[in-house]
């Protein structure tokens, strides 16, 4: 006899997520930053320059531009490894929607899910990578000597505006993917 999966049918489980739920987003959370810490770990060895300061200040940036690209071999990984890394965080969401779906989850426990995700990777972003990784551990100088000496490493607000218009966004992402999962799911 086949399963049948529930959509997400209006007014079922509203308002009655169970504490499997949330142990299930946070798996898929801890999932993800493993995924993300272990990418931000190795792509310095494949990347090339260009691409991989994009997301540094300037002062870095102009400091690094004479740095020598990895082989074609190696940025050839390191393009593979994005894809692994960009085709793990959209996995997570579909995952997440399927079985808020399969749950007969309404818009806003789908929202809600959305956002302790979203919300939760950029806690670990800002805290993990950008301010430990990154800032007190200077973990990229190694791969870039010729930056150590940028005060750049020491600022720890470069990225604040960003980050805040992100997260400014958050709730808007998260209120129409909440809406375009129940659509699709009922």
């Amino acid at each position: 006899m086949p399963v049948r999966i529930r959509g997400c049918v209006p007014g079922t489980s509203e308002g009655k997520e169970d504490g499997e739920t949330v142990i299930t987003t946070l798996t898929v959370l801890a999932m993800v930053c493993l995924l993300s810490f272990l990418y931000v770990l190795l792509i310095p060895y494949f990347a090339s320059t260009r691409a991989f300061m994009h997301f540094l200040p300037q002062e870095i940036r102009e400091a690094a531009k004479n740095h020598r690209d990895p082989p074609a071999g190696r940025r050839l990984v390191g393009a593979l490894l994005t894809a692994a890394a960009v085709a793990g965080y959209l996995g997570a969401w579909i995952f997440l929607a399927r079985d808020g779906c399969r749950r007969g989850y309404g818009f806003w426990l789908l929202f809600g899910r959305f956002m302790l995700f979203m919300y939760g990777y950029k806690l670990y972003d800002i805290l993990v990578q950008d301010q430990y990784l990154v800032i007190t551990k200077k973990y990229f100088v190694r791969f870039f000597p010729e930056t150590a000496n940028c005060r750049s490493w020491d600022d720890r607000s470069f990225n604040t505006r960003n980050q805040l218009i992100r997260m400014a966004l958050f709730p808007v992402i998260c209120a129409f993917l909440a809406w375009l999962t129940w659509r699709i799911g009922r």
